[in-house]
């Protein structure tokens, strides 16, 4: 891809990982803490948990892609990208196997 998509990536990957998105997302985890010791949750609330879960295995997913991403260009840009694929160990979490 292309230096300015770089720069995107990093600029997003930036933003996610600021103050501002963690507290949103310390927010986030006190309503889903609230929720799901709910003795007799509502169906919109179950579907509340549930999607959000889902939204925060999609966000990490897509956090790791991206700094592959740029891990790759950078190897790239170095000339380095051969070598250091016999030097990579695997370092994949959960889901995230499934992309390397």
């Amino acid at each position: 891809m292309s230096t300015n998509t770089d720069k995107i990536i990093l600029k997003f990957l930036k933003e996610l990982n600021s103050e501002e998105v963690k507290v949103t997302f310390e927010d986030l985890g006190v309503l889903l803490e609230h929720l799901e010791n709910k003795n007799d949750p509502d169906p919109v609330e179950i579907q509340v948990v549930d999607v959000t879960y889902q939204l925060l295995e999609k966000l990490k997913t897509l956090e790791g892609i991206l700094k592959h991403h740029i891990t790759e260009s950078n190897e790239v840009l170095s000339g380095n990208k051969l070598q250091n694929l016999y030097d990579k160990k695997a370092t994949s979490v959960g889901s995230q196997v499934l992309f390397d």
